[in-house]
């Protein structure tokens, strides 16, 4: 069990520092557009984490199992976002109202859906996936038999 969700934890992990990063960064700054874009980078580098963890996981896991471990690391991440986050940059996580509290999460899950769906999609258009490797091995074994006349 360990072995199963230690990975997914210490994605979630990253995911939150990233986002913790971000809004020390956002925060030192004054200008409101260069906060936006504080907060751009740190989704997009979010979203290349979700990218690079469903190329590296898609080789050897089934598509299932990657989603639903990119899923469970993306929910802890964006649960710790949204609740702690804020209270360790200095805020109230519901300082901008309730809008801007689900936008969050609405956001967070557009970002998981991106990067974990272009991981896969470039990992089943080469031909690297769990999948594909399994049926090439199994076109390998059944052309290795001769046939029966």
């Amino acid at each position: 069990m360990k072995e199963r969700w230690l990975p997914v934890g210490v994605i979630a992990g990253v995911l939150f520092v990233i986002n913790v990063v971000a809004r020390w960064v956002a925060k030192g700054i004054d200008d409101a557009d260069k906060q936006s874009v504080a907060g751009m980078i740190a989704l997009g580098v979010i979203g290349l984490v979700f990218l690079a963890m469903a190329a590296y996981w898609g080789r050897t896991r089934p598509i299932s199992r990657v989603v639903a471990d990119l899923a469970a690391a993306g929910g802890m991440a964006c649960l710790l976002s949204i609740f702690v986050g804020p209270l360790l940059a200095g805020e109230s996580p519901f300082a901008n109202g309730a809008g801007a509290f689900f936008a969050q999460i609405w956001v967070y899950a557009a970002v998981f859906a991106v990067g974990t769906g272009l991981g896969l999609a470039g990992l089943v258009a080469f031909t690297a996936d769990y999948r594909s490797k399994q049926l090439k091995s199994y076109a390998e074994r059944a052309k290795a038999n001769p046939r029966r006349v």
